[in-house]
């Protein structure tokens, strides 16, 4: 039998131990109440431990959604709550026997069963009923079956050494011929409850142990890039002879913070910032054209290089209008989105511009600024100067989900003296292009401590109030810290929306 790594299970599968032994000197009614306390204090436990894999399992579908290359973890991670979930079922029925062949709900104590004293229960039905020793091979299958999710033989036999979820063995000098006898003949059905519970704890945990694998392995360690195209921002797509091509050439959902990206088109290389190179061709002569876009992207931590390659195609005219998002190709709700329209070979004066969806703001002969109310599409129509109405159609959309951090982190282990130096979680918009900043209206703070209950405390705005400054300060080694319920508004909301919550474990 392995000694589990986590404080909580420690303390759980020693205060067992300690009643079992009372229990056996025959010690008075308060052995029986500490058994039913102990139940009781398992399931709250279970339920902290419920809420943790649901968030955990949450992180790693958010990862698999955002990169397909994890879509294995996802698969993998919902094969061991699966698992579990068998397993607390059957566990959930055994105790529901126990308790109405005891007798049902006690009258002065409904948390225990009527005949919560009686020895002959339990031995019938996990005994006699060889329930116990179904019990027990459920337990080893699904122990084998989350282990051998993992592929990884090194981190797997770590595993093994710390998953809380096993058979007991039995006692060496015990008389007993099977692992059930041992475990529960001639036991009373109080000290029997808080057990079954105790194992479902151990399944909750185990799981925990698996998800938190798969969740550090869906984080990645390479440069976080799962679909790649290049793609071209140009000034004009149809330009007329003689005037300059200009264009960005850069790789989607690239990182601005990775410099190792090559830009070569048609066999030149060109320097590249921001993971943005620039380059611009001068046509001399009218119709179809095309260029070849290479890059190379090496990973720093492997040096391994892959190359993304392709064609593209653009035609030199003599007239054309173009309508482009100036940072992006979608509006957004609540930010000024500014737009650049030009035509070649047209006067700019003479264009008449229109929109529906969206209100639209001229700043200039070349520069509007959209500012779309309501999700959906927007179309801005230009006509004028010789051309004929053309619509350019746009996606309306809110401004994505802020991230949301206490100082830097979003997290994970924290020290006492760190964790009391922030005033408060911040919501944190990565990678958005727009100037806009988004608040929290409110959220619940959970901690429990190492040894004691939880305490919890509502909190309305991102400062702490004085009840949750309290908690704060009460931080030790050991704690739990959970940041649940956050709801955040942005520019443009109608209405707070609901994000995932924050878990730190205080080191």
């Amino acid at each position: 039998m392995s000694v589990p790594k986590q404080p909580r299970q420690l303390m759980i599968n020693l205060m067992y131990l300690v009643l079992l032994a009372l229990l056996a000197l025959n010690v008075s009614a308060e052995i029986m109440n500490a058994f039913l306390a102990l139940d009781q204090g398992i399931g709250n436990s279970n339920s902290i431990v419920d809420n943790s894999n649901h968030q955990i399992m949450s992180s790693i579908e958010k990862q698999a959604k955002a990169y397909k290359k994890y879509a294995e973890y996802q698969t993998k991670a919902e094969q061991a709550r699966e698992y579990s979930k068998e397993l607390n079922t059957y566990l959930i029925e055994l105790r529901e026997e126990l308790f109405a062949n005891a007798g049902g709900e006690d009258p002065e104590n409904p948390a225990r069963p009527v005949r919560f004293k009686d020895k002959d229960i339990p031995s019938k039905i996990l005994v006699e009923g060889g329930k116990g020793e179904i019990l027990k091979d459920k337990i080893i299958e699904v122990r084998k079956k989350l282990l051998d999710l993992i592929d990884d033989e090194e981190a797997k036999n770590e595993l093994a050494e710390s998953l809380p979820l096993e058979v007991p063995e039995k006692p060496k000098d015990s008389n007993k011929n099977t692992w059930s006898e041992s475990a529960f003949l001639d036991m009373p059905v109080i000290a029997v409850l808080p057990m079954i519970t105790k194992l479902s704890n151990d399944v909750k945990t185990s799981e925990t142990a698996i998800l938190n694998y798969f969740f550090k392995k869906a984080k990645g360690v390479d440069i976080v890039l799962d679909e790649y195209e290049v793609v071209v921002s140009a000034d004009n797509g149809y330009v007329i002879k003689g005037e300059d091509y200009n264009a960005e050439v850069f790789l989607g959902a690239y990182s601005s913070t990775n410099n190792n990206i090559t830009v070569t088109i048609d066999g030149k290389t060109y320097p590249v910032k921001s993971g943005k190179a620039k380059f611009k061709l001068t046509p001399q002569n009218i119709g179809k054209k095309k260029y070849e876009a290479v890059i190379a992207v090496r990973n720093p931590l492997t040096n391994e290089v892959k190359r993304y390659k392709k064609t593209f195609n653009y035609e030199v005219g003599e007239r054309s209008v173009v309508v482009s998002a100036e940072r992006m190709n979608v509006l957004y709700i609540g930010v000024d989105n500014p737009i650049a329209i030009s035509a070649a070979g047209t006067k700019t004066d003479g264009l008449r511009v229109n929109a529906t969806g969206t209100n639209l703001q001229k700043i200039n002969n070349t520069k509007y600024m959209a500012k779309p109310t309501k999700v959906g599409k927007a179309t801005i129509t230009v006509s004028g100067g010789g051309l004929p109405p053309t619509n350019f159609e746009y996606r309306v959309k809110r401004i994505p989900d802020p991230a949301i951090q206490l100082g830097r982190s979003r997290g994970g282990r924290m020290s006492p003296s760190e964790f009391k130096t922030h005033k408060g979680p911040v919501p944190i918009l990565d990678n958005f292009d727009f100037d806009a900043t988004c608040r929290i209206e409110s959220f619940e703070l959970v901690r429990v401590p190492n040894k004691n209950s939880p305490r919890i405390s509502q909190n309305n705005g991102g400062k702490y109030n004085s009840k949750t400054q309290g908690i704060v300060d009460q931080v030790k080694h050991g704690d739990t810290y959970y940041f649940n319920d956050i709801k955040v508004r942005c520019p443009g909301d109608t209405h707070g929306r609901k994000l995932n919550g924050l878990i730190f474990n205080i080191k």
